[in-house]
Parts: structure tokens; sequence; C-alpha cells
């Protein structure tokens, strides 16, 4: 993997992607690597752009229907009732948004954590075409399914059963430099297995 320069900065990856389903720990682990890197990375993930947003604009609490952001559909995993994330008119051009910003802060040479819950190899396809020009470690952040569906329980601002719809789909198609399992490594494990990858490349 190609090393680059960023003013007098040295970082070995513009971009570390963490891939994962909704409660799988990703912004957990993303403090913690930016703790234990020497340089600066910037963490952004689709939930910052959603908490500018007008709650107006999206329904993710108990609220049924579609909206212009984004919205939960109810489906049927293994015959159980489950979540799937949507997004409307907004919700597209805010993705889009999130994508770009991803790039210009790359581009200013400052490192970027992205913390995402993609489509699979469908939705890289775009990120790919945005990120082309950059160096990017995937990482695929693993979990059980009855551990995730426990943290949601916990964390009560998720519609139960939208974090193991996630799972089934996120990693389709994906192929990953380095993969992670949050139920049995801590946050900090997995950041120190991320961070050993990167300064051992």
């Amino acid at each position: 993997m190609l090393c680059v320069m960023r003013r007098n900065c040295h970082i070995s990856y513009d971009i570390v992607f963490l891939n994962g389903p909704s409660s799988s720990g990703k912004s957990a682990v993303a403090r913690e690597l930016q703790n234990l890197l020497e340089s600066c990375y910037l963490h952004l993930g689709i939930d910052t752009f959603i908490g500018m947003m007008p709650s107006k604009a999206n329904r993710l609490s108990e609220s049924e229907g579609k909206s212009e952001g984004f919205y939960f559909e109810e489906c049927v995993v293994d015959k159980i009732q489950a979540y799937r994330v949507r997004s409307g008119r907004l919700g597209l051009l805010v993705n889009q948004t999130y994508r770009e910003t991803v790039k210009l802060i790359a581009s200013k040479g400052i490192g970027v954590l992205v913390d995402d819950v993609i489509d699979g190899g469908n939705e890289w396809q775009k990120w790919q075409k945005v990120l082309s020009n950059y160096t990017v470690l995937k990482v695929g952040l693993y979990c059980d399914e009855a551990i995730l569906a426990s943290r949601e329980i916990k964390r009560g601002d998720r519609r139960l059963g939208s974090a193991i719809e996630q799972a089934r789909r996120v990693h389709v198609g994906m192929e990953y430099d380095l993969v992670v399992d949050t139920s049995t490594m801590s946050s900090i494990v997995c950041a120190r297995t991320i961070f050993d990858h990167i300064t051992n490349i």
C-alpha cells in the first residue's frame, strides 16, 4: 500500500473505513483508534449527518411511514419481524453529501475514520468511485446476532430487529483488508488490531 505524506504528517491510509451493523461497536472502535493513531484522523459517520437534519425529515423512532429523509420499513428476517432503513429523496442527497465530505476532508490531507452501515458490495461501488484516488483500509466489524440484539435493547434508540437485518446485508459482496469480531474483542482490542495492521504494513 502506498504511503502518502500529508502536511508533514505521515499516514499510511487516507481513510480507514469501518463497516458493520448498528450496535456492532463502530463508534467505540473509532474513538479508541483515534487515540492510538499518531496522525490526526477525523471520525465521521452517517449519524453525524442525521444529527444535523431536522427531526421532521426522518422517521427513525416509533413513527411509521415514509419520509423525505431516512425511515424504517418493516421486513421479515427468518420469520422474525425486523426493520430496514430506507432513504427518501433527501436521504439520498445526504448520503451523497456524506461521501463527498469524506473525499473533501481527505483532499485536505486529513485522515478520516469512516463509520458506516453500507448495503454491501452494491453501495461500496458508490464509495469506490468517490474515493478512487485515496488509500483506503476496509475493515469489517462482525458481531454475534444475539449480542447485537441485546445491545440494541440496551441502547433504546434503535428499532428492535434493525441490527440483525443489517448484519445479514452489510458484508455481502465485500472484500476486506481486515476483519474484527466485536463479540469476543473489546473496542480497545479491535482498535489495537487495526492499529497494528496500519503500522506494520
